[in-house]
């Protein structure tokens, strides 16, 4: 269960409440089944389990409550699975903590060292997000990703205000296949470095933001284990009067209009074996199966 309160209502009163309707003989004694009770961002999260440590998935709560007797908080963290709070550790948990079950982690560029030792094993990471404030983070995330085998999908959101260092796509590791770069517009030069880097030549499935239209065509043709391209062009007009429409049914109306200046030019340009059509839900991107 899920509650969010007033900021004027006492969270921890409730908490008290709830947490103490649970210490019952009927839950404690009879059948053994217990509880744990979260805060955060004035939120109650209330989780039955029979499993206990099981996986979850939640910011790092502000304050934590168990009916079980040898619950703690290290085993609480120690299996989360997942964590989208963008202040992660900030303030420092109590404890000295190895998150060795994390699957999907999203992390601000720099971290600590502090921080970067909590993950000395991520063989079970299969999504990272990195958010970048500088260009000096590629050590960092290439120590993470020499410790995630597994790693499937990256997705970089980069700060407008900074160059992208292109060796980022050096790195090799072999089964990361899908690849989102946000926030960064690559030019003809640069996507021809990404197409000859170790993630280029394994990405399946690639979303970028491209400077003119004659970067999707080399994108397109030349990653040769490309599956599915999430692409926006920074000369395409058309995109740009269907974000200016506020009526939803009125965008999909002129996308019906045949008058898509873009998405004609590629079908003229590449295979007709590509399936190309502009995406629905965010107009100024093309999508391109191949």
């Amino acid at each position: 269960m899920r509650q969010q309160l007033p900021d004027l209502e006492n969270i921890q009163e409730q908490v008290d409440e709830l947490i103490n309707s649970f210490r019952t003989s009927f839950w404690i004694d009879e059948h053994r089944w217990f509880v744990r009770c979260f805060t955060y961002n004035k939120t109650i999260r209330l989780d039955t389990s029979s499993r206990m440590f099981g996986d979850l998935k939640l910011n790092f709560p502000d304050s934590w409550r168990s009916t079980y007797p040898h619950d703690n908080q290290e085993k609480f963290y120690s299996n989360m699975i997942g964590t989208y709070d963008d202040q992660l550790f900030s303030p420092p948990l109590p404890f000295d903590m190895h998150f060795d079950n994390i699957h999907d982690l999203r992390l601000k560029f720099p971290i600590t060292e502090k921080l970067l030792s909590m993950f000395p094993n991520l063989s079970k990471l299969g999504s990272l997000s990195i958010f970048s404030r500088t260009v000096t983070y590629q050590s960092q995330l290439q120590t993470l990703l020499s410790r995630a085998p597994h790693l499937r999908n990256l997705y970089i959101y980069h700060d407008k205000s900074s160059p992208l260092q292109m060796s980022l796509f050096d790195y090799a590791n072999t089964l990361i296949c899908q690849l989102n770069i946000y926030h960064y517009w690559f030019n003809e030069k640069e996507c021809i470095t990404l197409i000859h880097s170790q993630l280029g030549v394994q990405c399946q499935e690639l979303s970028i933001h491209a400077k003119n239209r004659e970067c999707i065509i080399i994108l397109a043709k030349n990653l040769t284990t490309l599956r599915f391209l999430h692409i926006e062009s920074k000369d395409d007009e058309f995109g740009k009067r269907l974000l200016l429409i506020e009526d939803i049914n009125e965008v999909h109306q002129v996308m019906k209009s045949n008058k898509d200046e873009l998405v004609q030019w590629l079908k003229e340009r590449l295979p007709s074996t590509y399936a190309i059509s502009r995406d629905p839900f965010f107009v100024n991107h093309i999508r391109i199966w191949i």
